[in-house]
């Protein structure tokens, strides 16, 4: 149950939320403010462990959770914004603001080994202009900081069933662990890394690092885990909303703030392989 009431207040919006979510679907009754207590101290002992595994690492003394390393392994980076307020201890909300948080998804997955490419172009959405103009509002919109709803939201898209005795091609997800912070990113760099190696992703035969653009995302890439061998992939969402952008730019006329699109967060866009280079030309 406590892991359910820490789950819960870490997905709610508030403390208060969770309190209610609790109450109707576990028949639990916890007060929104023992549950942030709860919350708070548990991610403090969080903090400390995953602070003592950083330790450890840099004095090579980590050890692998798991003894066998897995067939398939991804390591995922993204930042993003989080709003936060002054932690002073009091109640209400007092200077509030918008900071950067990183976090970085390790997983391990099962999936065939293929002799050939099997996606060597690009699904057909991406090809479509509407489509990858809709994409692209949507990675763009994502970017920023979150802004209230307005009207009724777009009803979910529809979901195919799949035949039974089909299995889909797609690799299955087997252990997903997310480490998040608002460290610094050499900070950061080191938590991903020891994160990595005590998920003995290190050792993993197939092992890939997706990411987008951004400089810093690349350099934890090559300063924890291009010597482990792990293959440095550009998001290709965020790929199409840059070329996207530098294509409205270029049908503008704007050139030179086109090129300059063009050459931002893509810079290491020779990571992704062929595929990318295909769409660059």
């Amino acid at each position: 149950m406590l892991r359910k009431a820490v789950r819960q207040a870490g997905k709610a919006a508030s403390f208060q939320d969770a309190s209610d979510d609790l109450k109707e679907l576990a028949q639990v009754v916890i007060s929104p403010q023992h549950l942030g207590k709860v919350a708070e101290r548990i991610g403090r002992e969080w903090a400390v462990a995953r602070d003592a595994d950083v330790q450890a690492f840099r004095a090579n003394r980590l050890a692998a959770t798991y003894a066998e390393p897995p067939q398939v392994a991804t390591v995922s980076l993204d930042g993003g914004r989080v709003q936060t307020r002054a932690a002073d201890g009091e109640r209400g909300v007092r200077q509030p603001g918008w900071h950067e948080v990183k976090v970085v998804c390790c997983q391990t997955l099962s999936s065939k080994v293929h002799a050939a490419d099997p996606q060597p172009e690009p699904p057909s959405k991406f090809l479509d202009p509407a489509q990858a103009a809709r994409l692209a509002a949507e990675v763009k919109a994502r970017g920023g900081a979150a802004q209230a709803r307005t009207g009724a939201a777009a009803p979910p898209p529809k979901r195919h069933r799949r035949r039974k005795g089909r299995r889909s091609p797609r690799p299955r997800k087997l252990v997903r662990t997310v480490v998040a912070s608002m460290a610094d990113s050499e900070t950061f760099g080191w938590q991903m890394a020891a994160e990595v190696q005590r998920r003995g992703l290190d050792r993993a035969q197939r092992k890939g690092y997706i990411c987008d653009g951004q400089k810093y995302n690349w350099t934890l890439f090559e300063l924890h885990l291009l010597a482990w061998g792990f293959l440095g992939i550009l998001d290709f969402l965020h790929l199409l909303a840059y070329l996207y952008g530098a294509a409205t730019l270029a049908a503008l006329g704007v050139v030179g703030s086109g090129q300059g699109v063009a050459r931002g967060s893509p810079g290491r866009s020779c990571q992704a392989g062929t595929c990318t280079a295909g769409l660059l030309g």
